[in-house]
């Protein structure tokens, strides 16, 4: 996936979640399955907390980066390999670390978060085309639980991760009991 694609699947992708969680009521933006299941409103800020420090590393020259964390080893992995490599991490029990965990969200939050997300992708998009195609397979980024990833891959990540956290959502609010049982 080149730089335009990745950029035009981080709004696709993000946009259908903030519309999601837009459109949600107060009862279903609270919900959490049995207190263990992240509720909407914590996916959405989870989110938040994941791209907020993206944008303030893309946000240092490309000297800096390289200088903290070095280049690349290893081919960027394709988008599959990508997602394919993060559940396997997530199967062998790996979770956000505690900066990622969101508190509990009030729905009085539900617009600025919705609003804060959309801005922070927005200028994730302008940063990315700050940087030439080679840039994103040489430049890397530590990852929590994936380790080093190179800028293309952490996009990749980035992409999937509104992804991921969208179908969380839907899927906690399918397995919510029937009103009345």
């Amino acid at each position: 996936m080149d730089r335009s694609a990745m950029i035009a699947e981080l709004k696709n992708k993000y946009n259908a979640f903030t519309d999601f969680i837009g459109g949600l009521s107060e009862d279903d933006f609270l919900f959490s399955l049995n207190g263990e299941k992240w509720s909407a409103g914590q996916q959405i800020d989870h989110l938040c907390l994941s791209v907020k420090p993206l944008n303030r590393a893309l946000s240092a020259p490309a000297f800096t980066l390289k200088a903290m964390f070095g280049k690349a080893d290893h081919p960027s992995m394709s988008y599959d390999e990508l997602v394919a490599r993060y559940r396997a991490e997530l199967a062998a029990g790996g979770t956000a670390t505690a900066a990622f965990r969101p508190e509990v969200i009030p729905f009085s939050r539900k617009n600025e978060l919705v609003n804060t997300l959309t801005e922070l992708v927005s200028k994730l998009c302008s940063k990315i085309e700050k940087y030439d195609e080679s840039e994103l397979d040489v430049l890397v980024l530590p990852h929590p639980l994936l380790g080093k990833l190179t800028f293309r891959e952490m996009f990749y990540f980035t992409i999937y991760h509104a992804e991921h956290h969208h179908q969380h959502s839907k899927q906690n609010l399918a397995a919510r009991p029937a009103q009345g049982s």
